[in-house]
């Protein structure tokens, strides 16, 4: 994993630098990261989940392929389908979690983390705690794990160690936990404070790659900062984890319009695509009605930015498709772009075609009646006054 410091300028590091930066490190044998991903607290919330098996009774929000592909790289191990894989190569789990990690990206040297989560919410610091009787529920043995034998009671810092049962009478008793080999390994190399992250976050990580490729123990590692942004209303984002890039993002080269009273006369009822995102992907069906707006415009992107959800009746919305401006002509007229289909994806060409069908039916029938004429004038008899004055051929004498 390269380090983003010889890569990242100055002015870029401060351009990406946030209060509320958390990091996620994200370590098995299927994440093989060249640099650090940017996502936002909500997907960081959606991958922790997976990767915990706790995604059963929680709504992820995604429906985009680019999405569905970051989950898959970045969930870790799943139950396969059918029983594809014997279940003893399930993994076991190791979940650290700790909170008032202060630290830059420019701080981390030989590691970088996986992801980089911008804004990270509070929700990334009371979820994911460890769940009682998963046994039952999961076929899980789940443990909380004292993070240093010297430390046992620091809140700060958390560590969650799962596996799965396969086949053994019951699960391992607590107070046997710390004196297993993978977990007496960790206790040398894990921080008992958040100030000691920055020392010792080399070779924390370090131990865990080699517990994934020796003890087959999938880990994840979340450093939460000390001022965590507070929760909001789950919405529609664009999850799609991207890269650090060393340059800032080019603007769009979008015309500027003057604004004019007259312009925004006439543009008045056309439809804003502020909400929608660019590189949303719609799902390949869907459904007739929507239980929400909110499922709605989730799952629609705002109607592809071409419409508004609405109540069509109870309990069932729909889009309802409008028109945006196209062009603004020289003569002050406006060119406007309708739209249709379940999510206003598709121009609505129904207008322009019936036109064209109507003129291309009339014009059919005018050539048809005009060769129609020019065949019935063609086959009627010449009139007999042409051939009166005309002498036959006379026999020689």
């Amino acid at each position: 994993m390269r380090s983003l410091t010889s890569i990242l300028s100055a002015a870029a590091l401060l351009h990406h630098v946030s209060a509320n930066s958390a990091y996620l490190f994200t370590i098995d044998r299927s994440v093989v990261s060249s640099s650090t991903a940017v996502i936002d607290s909500d997907f960081a919330s959606a991958i922790i989940a997976r990767r915990r098996s706790l995604t059963a009774d929680r709504h992820l929000g995604l429906s985009s392929e680019s999405d569905l592909e970051d989950l898959n790289n970045y969930g870790g191990y799943q139950l396969p389908l059918f029983g594809a894989q014997a279940a003893t190569e399930a993994p076991g789990k190791l979940f650290i979690r700790i909170h008032g990690v202060d630290m830059s990206i420019a701080e981390f040297d030989s590691y970088m983390p996986d992801l980089w989560i911008e804004d990270a919410a509070i929700d990334l610091l009371t979820d994911f705690k460890a769940v009682d009787n998963r046994l039952k529920k999961d076929g899980i043995c789940e443990y909380s794990v004292p993070p240093s034998l010297n430390a046992p009671g620091r809140k700060d810092v958390e560590v969650i160690f799962s596996y799965p049962l396969d086949g053994e009478p019951s699960c391992l008793h607590a107070s046997e936990i710390p004196t297993i080999p993978v977990i007496l390994s960790l206790q040398h190399y894990l921080p008992t404070s958040p100030s000691d992250v920055k020392s010792q976050i080399t070779g924390l990580v370090r131990i865990l790659k080699h517990l994934s490729a020796t003890q087959n123990v999938e880990s994840t590692l979340l450093l939460l900062p000390t001022t965590l942004a507070k929760s909001k209303p789950h919405a529609h984002h664009n999850h799609h984890a991207r890269s650090v890039q060393l340059e800032e993002e080019e603007p769009l080269d979008l015309p500027l319009i003057p604004f004019d009273s007259s312009v925004k006369a006439a543009t008045d009822g056309l439809i804003s695509q502020s909400n929608a995102t660019s590189n949303f992907t719609l799902p390949l069906t869907l459904p007739a009605c929507f239980t929400s707006q909110a499922s709605c415009e989730n799952t629609t992107n705002f109607c592809s930015g071409h419409g508004n959800c609405y109540e069509a009746h109870n309990a069932c919305f729909k889009c309802k498709c409008g028109s945006t401006l196209a062009r603004t002509n020289p003569d002050g007229t406006n060119k406007t772009t309708q739209w249709g289909g379940a999510a206003c994806q598709k121009k609505d060409i129904s207008v322009p075609f019936l036109m064209f069908a109507t003129f291309g039916v009339f014009f059919a029938a005018v050539i048809a009646g005009g060769i129609g004429l020019l065949y019935n004038m063609g086959s009627e008899p010449l009139p007999s006054v042409i051939g009166a004055g005309v002498a036959g051929p006379k026999a020689g004498k």
